[in-house]
Formats: structure tokens, C-alpha cells, sequence
């Protein structure tokens, strides 16, 4: 750091408080950096002579002053750009073989066929009638060493780690001899990993499962082949290769950096991917295109009536290397069926919805589930001129079925383990609850075939409204899908089309609410340029917020938001994917957010997961899929390969807000200068050039008693600005944390990853002190108190 910058305290201090202090964790001490509290600094960070602005920092807390939610920032993970492909340890493709036949080719002297009866569940008394799952793999093998391969998904590729073990399983049926099942993992030159196995003669299904150890380490051209060592007919299902480096499921890598982030909720599973498509010119909505959770765990409809769901017991010989026994599941990766996705490829619900609760669970993180409401997609059917149809359910009963969903994913998050949907959730491994404090009713859904005719017979079911009152859990109501349809303030003072919709409900006779915020918690969705971000950083500021006048009051949920050219990228603002300027646009909104973390209660960027690099196209489901290997949507918060995630600049603004997030803002701090304009640079001198603030900042305390300052610089130029604090003791130093680039375009990529935060420490004498912020950058200032004033 520069001497005229705010100086650093000494060396070993600093290296030190950059190891714990930069994101925020709390030590032992309860200081935010888990260090005692340092003695007086020699090196000082001197007030300026002649600032650029001066922020008072006050530490009393006034009428004025907001509670934050605790909730308010987390991440929406939805399976487009192949998220599900990644996350899922399993390394092949189309395990169950329903639906993903194509990723399977004979090897050697066999012929391959794909079988409709007789599956892996023929034999069990509930899933056989049903026909679940009946396709596997039939393989007729000639001459030794035949058999088949795989070789994963084309977006992530197989990848192998030297000394890491993996675990191969299967179902499989030798009903003419016994043979010896080899399985290996290799590329064109060599074998990584491989194992052999004992298979016995039988006209029943056994699972063998097997670990094997990789002994070198490739990403590459991987391929896996299972052979046999005898001529005959071997049946094969929900054939898995899973890394066990990994964490609920999850592979490691991928986990880590949703860990690192620390986000407070993961949304799931959608957006768009619930609803599913719905062209009437092609005969209208493929329900099997809608994300179903209960199929994501295994369910059985046993009846023709809504309710008549269950998860049955699965019971099966298993043969674990070399150990066999009876084995009696809940859940089994065999009874999952699959379903098509509206983005245009096969999920097998490797990753299902009981994943997503271990994965909140492992992280701290509360579940928020995104239903179906009873209708195909009408965000984007708009935009192709047709609108959302009704759909059947799973019993035939349209939106009936559709609340008995959300009921029982409500009792399957939360129930009692001994009854109903928590003995399910138990017996699948988990008897304890899961923490879920919100369930989305729809996504970007509106008008009157949505809120009259689906959600508001939601709130008006008395079993779904007891489960929502039993658990403390809110509902969340859907919105348009641009931030024209939320309520404006700061442009039009107009009211949004939830709002709308809810004081309509209200006016009706007998309505099952008795208030606007009753209504459930309004779902904002802002795709949007990064200067509409910078200008949308106020928008929650005047919003109404007296619960006294509830009959206007309600709460939002930002579900989906980043700043990637939608509504309207001015042309002289090309868009600039994941880069520093769409970052710092995005930090500036989220000031706005926790500013009035009263009232939006979750935030959540939007999506989680793109291809870094994409890959040529591979079959799937039988047929050429012309995305594979590339990205559904072109902006994300991280991009993978089969071995590493790539966070983007903008992943680290959320990481620097999540792990910064304040209790109660400190809304009697303010700059004592009117900030001024800042002219973003554009590429064509020719146009109307848009201005933004040329700071932003919002100022809060932490449950320890830390001042946290997040102040946003978006200008090419430094900004010397002093700190005053009054009505509280500072204890003479801070903790900074900084992310900047010298160029508004830098991105993070696979090749240069050189973006990321900065960590150091400051001390100073007295109650103020100058700092200078850098040119492109976000800062984050936590001042730690010598008293807390929130005691």
C-alpha cells in the first residue's frame, strides 16, 4: 500500500489480520478478526487536509434505524447450464438409464439393447405397477471382454484424481453364468483406475458396489468400460462412478466454492426449470419438462387421489466389495424418475431435492424451495406470444395437486420423524428437521390465470395455510418477469403487479388474509443493464414500510438480479459479461438491499453456475442437443470445467457482502457532501451518456458490535475520503478488505483468475482517519467498537 494511502499497521500484524480478518469471521474474542484488540499503531492512517468527502459514522441508533435480515443474501441454484451435470459426484451419464440411453455404446464383441420390462423394480410390489424407471441396459456379450462404456456429460467431462478413491455401483442381472465385471477408467494411452468384480449367476437383481482407487490423475479424453470375462447376457441399471471426494453429494471442488461464499439461503430449484414449457402449437405443455421434487426422492403415486404420494421402501441384495447382505433404502438412486428440462437436456435427479436440504444443512444455510403453482412457464412463453397453460398435476386434479405438493415438501422439510412425509425424510438418513423458513409459490408468473386461479387457491387451503402457521414459514408470491412490474418508487411511483393482485384479493368477500403482507413476500426479479443497477440502488428506499399499515405493507424477495444487458443495454454500454463493472453495479444495488434489509428480506444473484469452457456436442437422450457443452444463459456467477471453478468478479462482491452482513443499519451516518455524478465511459462519444452516483456506500453494526462500511467506488478516479465516528469508541484500527481493477471491463477467466479481495489492517489516533479508496473498487471497513452498542 502506497505511503499516501491509509498506512498499514506493522508487517507481521497485518499479515496476520489478512488471514482472519478479511472476510469477517468471528475469533474467540469475539472481535471480527479472532484477534485481541491491537495495542496504539506507530503507523497511522492520518484525516486528510482536503478530502473528497467526509463519512460521519454515528453510533446511536435512532427511530430510523432498520433491523437487517439475517437471511438477506444468498445464492439461487437452478439447473441450467448443466449445474446438475456439475454438482452431482457421479461421473456418468444417463446412470438411470430411463430417457439417457444415448450416452451408452457397446465395446468389444456385444450388442447393446435397451430393455422396457423387467427393471431393476420389477420386483417390488409398489414401483413395479407403476412401471418406474423400466429401461436398462441389456448387453449381450459374445466373446470375452465385452461390454459397454460411458463417458460422462460433454459440459463435464469425466476427471480423475491420483489417490483418490471412487465408488462404483451398480444393478445387475447375470441370469446365464457367472462372470468377472471389470471396470476401468482410461484414456486412449493409459488406465487411471480400475477394479474387477464377481459377479454371480442370477435371475435376480444384485447391486455391487466397489471402491476403487485412481493411480494417476487425468481430465481428459476419460472413458469408462465395463467388461465382462464370459460370453452371455448381463442386464445392467443405475449404473453410478462417484468421486468421494465430495461433501453431501456434491463434488468437492464445486462445494468449496459455495462454501467460501457463506451464502444465509440457497433457492432452488427454479426459476424456469419448474414450470416447464408450453407451445400449443406443439400440442401444449410436456409435463415432464416441469422439475418434480417428489420424483427427485422417489415417489410412488399409490392412488388415484391428491395425497396418495409415498416414498416405499426399497429392498435388494447388495454385494458391497465383496460383502453381501440384504440392503432396505429410502430415496435409492434407482427410483428417482427423471424428467426433461425446459433448458433442453435430461436430468436423472442425482442432485435432488434431498441433496438441496443436505447441502443447506452442511452449509448453515436455510432452504428455500420454488414450486410449481399449477402452470407451464409464462415468462418466456411471453415473449414467444403464447401464454402459461394449466396444468394436470400429478393425479389429474390441476392446481389441487399442486398445493398437496408444496403441503408434503413442507412436512418433508419439517415434519416429525415418526409420521407421514418426516418419517420419510428419516428414513432417507436425516431424522432431524430441516431449517426452511420459505416456500415459493410459482416464478414470474402474473395476471389472473396465475393469482386468482392458482396462488390464491393456495392461501386459500386451510391445510396449507395450517402447515404454513404450524412451521413459521411465508409464503412467496410470483411477479412479472422485469423490474417494471415491481413497484417503482424512485421512476414511476407505480404499484407492482403483486401488489396489485393482493389488494384486489383483499377487496373480495371473505379473502384468507386480512392484509397485503399476508399475501406473501413479492418475488423482484431484475435482469438488467449495469447502469439501470447503478440507478436501481435506491429503489427500496421510500418503499412503505409501517407494519401499522399493513393493508399496504409487504416484504420482498430479490429471487433473481444481475446486471447483464436485459431491459433495454443502452448501445453505448456494451455488455460486459462478469466483469468489474457489473460487479461494482451489483454492489451498489446490494447496499440498497441490506440499506433496507427490513423490508427485502433475501436477495439472491442469479444463476449460480456457467461452462467455462464449452465442449463439443455430445448425444443426449438419444438425439444431438445443439447447447451442449455451451451455456442457456451467458452471464453467471461462477464457470467450471471438470476440475475447477473460475469465480468472477462478481462472485467476490457476493462473498464480500455475505460475509459482512450487519444486524441494524447505522442510518444516522451520512457523507457530509452531496455525492456527486460520475459520467460512466462509454464506446460511442456520439451517444446520451447516462450518470450514476459516484459513491455508494450503506453503513450497519455488527452483532458484536463492529461498524461494517461497504462503500462502492465505480469512477475511474481515487476517492480520499476521511471517517468521523461520534457517539460510539472506535478502537483505533479496522479491518479493510478491498476488491478493485484498474480497467472497468476486467474479468476474471480460467487463464488469469487475478481479481479477488485484498485484506489489511489500519490503526489510527483519536475517533477519525483517512482512507483512499481505489479506482474501480468495493471496500469493506470493519471498525471494531470498545463497546457494543447494541447492549
Amino acid at each position: 500500500m502506497k505511503l499516501n494511502r491509509a498506512v498499514a499497521v506493522g508487517l507481521g500484524a497485518a499479515v496476520a489480520l489478512s488471514l482472519l480478518a478479511g472476510c469477517g469471521e468471528k475469533g474467540p474474542s469475539g472481535n471480527s478478526s479472532g484477534l485481541d484488540p491491537l495495542p496504539q499503531a506507530d503507523a497511522q492512517a492520518p484525516v486528510y487536509e482536503t478530502p473528497d468527502n467526509t463519512l460521519n459514522l454515528s453510533g446511536k441508533l435512532t427511530g430510523s434505524t432498520k433491523d437487517i435480515s439475517q437471511e438477506l443474501f444468498g445464492v439461487f441454484l437452478e439447473d441450467i447450464n448443466y449445474a446438475g451435470y456439475l454438482l452431482d459426484d457421479n461421473l456418468l451419464a444417463g446412470g438411470n438409464v430411463d430417457h439417457n440411453t444415448g450416452y451408452w455404446q457397446s465395446v468389444g464383441s456385444a450388442a447393446l439393447t435397451f430393455p422396457t420390462a423387467d427393471g431393476v423394480l420389477s420386483a417390488n410390489a409398489t414401483y413395479a405397477p407403476k412401471n418406474i424407471n423400466p429401461t436398462y441396459l441389456k448387453v449381450a456379450v459374445s466373446a470375452a471382454n465385452g461390454g459397454v462404456k460411458n463417458t460422462g456429460y460433454a459440459p463435464v467431462p469425466m476427471a480423475v484424481e491420483k489417490d483418490v478413491d471412487y465408488t462404483f455401483s451398480a444393478f445387475v442381472k447375470a441370469p446365464q453364468n457367472a462372470a468377472e465385471m471389470t471396470v476401468t477408467v482410461k484414456d486412449n494411452a493409459k488406465t487411471y483406475a480400475t477394479a474387477k468384480i464377481d459377479v454371480a449367476k442370477s435371475s435376480d437383481w444384485v447391486k455391487y458396489v466397489k471402491t476403487i482407487k485412481a493411480t494417476e490423475s487425468c481430465a481428459k479424453d476419460l472413458v469408462c468400460e465395463i467388461t465382462f470375462s464370459a460370453a452371455g447376457e448381463y442386464d445392467l441399471d443405475a449404473v453410478e462412478l462417484e468421486t468421494t471426494h465430495s461433501t453431501v453429494g456434491i463434488k468437492q471442488f464445486a462445494y468449496d466454492a459455495i462454501e467460501e461464499l457463506a451464502p444465509k439461503f440457497i433457492r432452488f430449484p427454479g426459476g424456469c426449470i419448474i414450470e416447464g414449457d408450453a407451445d400449443p402449437a406443439a400440442g401444449g405443455p410436456d409435463t415432464r419438462e416441469i422439475y418434480d421434487w417428489k420424483n427427485s426422492v422417489g415417489t410412488v403415486n399409490t392412488g388415484d387421489e391428491t395425497g396418495d404420494d409415498t416414498v416405499p421402501a426399497f429392498t435388494y441384495t447388495l454385494n458391497d466389495n465383496g460383502t453381501v447382505r440384504e440392503e432396505t433404502t429410502t430415496g435409492e438412486y434407482a427410483t428417482r424418475t427423471g424428467n426433461s428440462d425446459l433448458w433442453g437436456y435430461e436430468m436423472d435427479y442425482g442432485i435432488g431435492f434431498y441433496e438441496f436440504f443436505l447441502l443447506c444443512d452442511s452449509l448453515n444455510a436455510s432452504a428455500l424451495p420454488v414450486l410449481n403453482c399449477g402452470l407451464s412457464d409464462q415468462g418466456g412463453a411471453a415473449l414467444l406470444g403464447y401464454k402459461g397453460t394449466k396444468l394436470n398435476g400429478r393425479h389429474g386434479h390441476k392446481v389441487d395437486d399442486y398445493i398437496q405438493d408444496a403441503i408434503d415438501l413442507i412436512e418433508f422439510a419439517r415434519g416429525d420423524a415418526s409420521e407421514g412425509w418426516g418419517k420419510i425424510r428419516a428414513d432417507m438418513g436425516h431424522p432431524e428437521p430441516f431449517e426452511m423458513n420459505y416456500i415459493g409459490i410459482g416464478n414470474e408468473q402474473f395476471g389472473p390465470s396465475y393469482y386468482v386461479e392458482c396462488y390464491e387457491q393456495f392461501l386459500a387451503n386451510a391445510e396449507f395455510r395450517a402447515a404454513l402457521e404450524k412451521y413459521d414459514i411465508k409464503p412467496i408470491v410470483g411477479n412479472g418477469m422485469s423490474s417494471s412490474d415491481c413497484e417503482d418508487t424512485t421512476i414511476s411511483n407505480d404499484k407492482g403487479t403483486a401488489q396489485k393482485a393482493a389488494e384486489t384479493y383483499l377487496a373480495k368477500q371473505d379473502p384468507a388474509i386480512e392484509s397485503v403482507s399476508e399475501y406473501g413476500l413479492h418475488d423482484h426479479h431484475y435482469y438488467i443493464s449495469y447502469v439501470k443497477m447503478f440507478q436501481n440502488a435506491s429503489r427500496y428506499d421510500d418503499y412503505k414500510r409501517s407494519k401499522r399499515n399493513a393493508d399496504t405493507y409487504y416484504e420482498v424477495f430479490v429471487g433473481e438480479y444481475s446486471a447483464n444487458g436485459g431491459e433495454g443495454q443502452p448501445s453505448a454500454y456494451p455488455l460486459y459479461e462478469n466483469s468489474m463493472i457489473t460487479a461494482l453495479s451489483e454492489a451498489a444495488s446490494m447496499t440498497g438491499f441490506e440499506r433496507n434489509g427490513d423490508i427485502v428480506k433475501l436477495a439472491a444473484y442469479a444463476p449460480m453456475f456457467g461452462v467455462a469452457d464449452p465442449a463439443p456436442n455430445a448425444p443426449n437422450g438419444g438425439k444431438e442437443d445443439p447447447v451442449v457443452g455451451g451455456n442457456n444463459w451467458p452471464v453467471d456467477m461462477m464457470y467450471y470445467t471438470n476440475e475447477h471453478i473460475v469465480r468472477s468478479t462478481n462472485y467476490y462482491v457476493q462473498k464480500m457482502f455475505m460475509h459482512n452482513l450487519g444486524v441494524k443499519t447505522l442510518n444516522s451516518s451520512k457523507f457530509a457532501k452531496k455525492v456527486g455524478e460520475y459520467e460512466l465511459p462509454t464506446e460511442n462519444s456520439t451517444a446520451r451518456a447516462e450518470k450514476i452516483d459516484s459513491l455508494y456506500f450503506v453503513a450497519s453494526v455488527a452483532e458484536n458490535g463492529d461498524f461494517i462500511v461497504k462503500i462502492v467506488n465505480p469512477t475511474g478516479s481515487e476517492v480520499k475520503l476521511n471517517f468521523e465516528i461520534t457517539d460510539a469508541e472506535a478502537r483505533g484500527f479496522a479491518y479493510v478488505t478491498e476488491l478493485y481493477a484498474d480497467n472497468y471491463k476486467a474479468i476474471n477467466t480460467l487463464a488469469n483468475e487475478s481479481i479477488h479481495p485484498t485484506e489489511t489492517s489500519i490503526g489510527w489516533s483519536g475517533s477519525s482517519f483517512g482512507y483512499t479508496l481505489k479506482n474501480y473498487s468495493l471496500t469493506v471497513l470493519r471498525l471494531p467498537m470498545a463497546k457494543n452498542i447494541l447492549a
